[in-house]
């Protein structure tokens, strides 16, 4: 009786928020106080591959829906970067990673591969950056594809993730997310 009421203090105490535990950001940021200020913003996209560019304005396209990720972004989303004169200046890369396979135990096959960062399959990060309209970075981030099934143990007979565009499109997911959440700690730091 007593180790059932010990363990039930216990998980109340562990779920109980701790008041100056913040959740770490996924991002660096540079400046809160900018970063909470900003109420506009638009995503510069002239640095962009054709290839990248389409899946930039894809996932613009899908994610801006009711309901769907980006209108859960407290920012609104302006169109022209000259034009419009947003707060805030979102810049999308994607950096294209070499990789190494190493398959063990069979005797064969061969013993390993590497793909080059050249080839257009190579495994991607994206990396998010935010300036302000004079060009002070506020934010920095990246993310990974986190597409395929995330359960299973990957087998030497599956590839691995390619930087195709799904998972290019699910890494601009990722950093997008990772943003959102960052503003929402830091709307909440800043108002207190």
């Amino acid at each position: 009786m007593i180790a059932k009421l010990m363990s039930a203090a216990c998980a109340l105490v562990i779920t109980l928020p701790i008041p100056g535990w913040a959740k770490k950001p996924s991002g660096e940021i540079s400046d809160r106080r900018a970063l909470a200020e900003v109420r506009t913003y638009c995503i510069e996209k002239s640095g962009l591959s054709g290839s990248d560019r389409y899946i930039v304005d894809g996932f613009l396209k899908s994610e801006s829906k009711p309901k769907h990720l980006l209108t859960k972004m407290p920012w609104k989303l302006v169109e022209s970067c000259a034009d419009d004169n947003p707060d805030a200046i979102a810049t999308v890369e994607f950096v294209r990673l070499n990789s190494t396979e190493i398959t063990m135990g069979n005797a064969t096959g061969p013993a390993g591969s590497v793909t080059d960062s050249r080839d257009p399959e190579a495994p991607v990060k994206v990396v998010l950056t935010v300036h302000d309209s004079s060009g002070k970075l506020l934010y920095t981030a990246q993310a990974m594809p986190l597409t395929g099934d995330l359960v299973s143990t990957p087998t030497a007979t599956e590839p691995p993730p390619h930087g195709g565009p799904v998972e290019r499109q699910d890494a601009v997911y990722h950093v997008f997310w990772g943003l959102i959440n960052d503003l929402q700690g830091v709307r909440e730091s800043t108002t207190k």
